[in-house]
């Protein structure tokens, strides 16, 4: 999870502290009007036979090199790599990808998706509802276009996201002409460090194809699971 808006690293203390002294501390998950939720730390460590089928299906779809965007503490480069694929996993967490390059990812970078320099790669792979980095639907552009910067015309970009419909009885009346209830706003805290909020855009599959085909992009849906999540793939129209 890419938490460009924080301004303490509160995945990165986890991961490291993990790594270092097996701590189990979890990330707690602070969304106002919600109960707070947790993130078990040694989840963000899980190997292939623990991940979800979502998960497995982006990985066994991997072709060619690999951009891993928010890799965390790298799980899914370093199945990858076991696949002789050539992986660059990214992640704006400093104590994230000095973990990865522990694990021993090398080509693991910190940098900001946004700011990375125009290279193409075969398969972008963005999991952990790795459409959030796009932060709001006004933001999905820049988003886009970020995309297309980064592909060539056979790459792919798989993605995953989630439709929060469910989290409502209905679907809640817009705020303003331009809001949409998978707009969030989030706080992570570990062992009394707090994150500033930051936003995390969850889109429904049908929002997500419309918006991609505006700015010449295909997207097919790959597997929808039980819990209102889905993998879709883009590809350059």
């Amino acid at each position: 999870m890419n938490l460009k808006h924080t301004s303490k690293d509160i995945f990165g203390l986890a991961v490291e502290n993990f790594y270092n002294s097996a701590d189990l501390t979890p990330i707690s998950v602070h969304l106002q009007g919600f109960d707070d939720d947790e993130i078990p730390v040694d989840y963000l460590f899980r190997n292939y036979s623990e991940m979800p089928i979502l998960e497995k299906k982006a990985l066994d779809l991997c072709k060619g090199n690999v951009l891993d965007v928010g890799c965390c503490a790298g799980s899914h480069s370093l199945e990858l790599k076991k696949r002789n694929l050539e992986v660059f996993p990214i992640d704006i967490s400093k104590k994230c990808i000095n973990i990865c390059q522990k694990l021993g990812l090398a080509n693991a970078k910190h940098g900001d998706f946004y700011e990375l320099i125009p290279k193409q790669y075969d398969t972008i792979l963005m999991l952990m509802n790795g459409i959030g980095i796009a932060k709001s639907i006004k933001h999905l552009p820049v988003f886009f276009e970020k995309l297309k910067q980064l592909m060539h015309q056979e790459s792919q970009v798989l993605l995953d996201s989630s439709d929060l419909i469910y989290l409502y009885d209905k679907a809640p009346e817009p705020k303003s002409s331009e809001s949409y209830y998978g707009e969030m706003v989030f706080q992570t805290s570990y062992k009394g460090e707090r994150s500033e909020p930051f936003p995390w855009l969850f889109l429904d599959y049908k929002l997500l194809r419309s918006e991609a085909k505006q700015h010449g992009l295909d997207c097919q849906l790959i597997y929808k699971d039980e819990h209102y999540g889905f993998l879709a793939q883009l590809r350059l129209s």
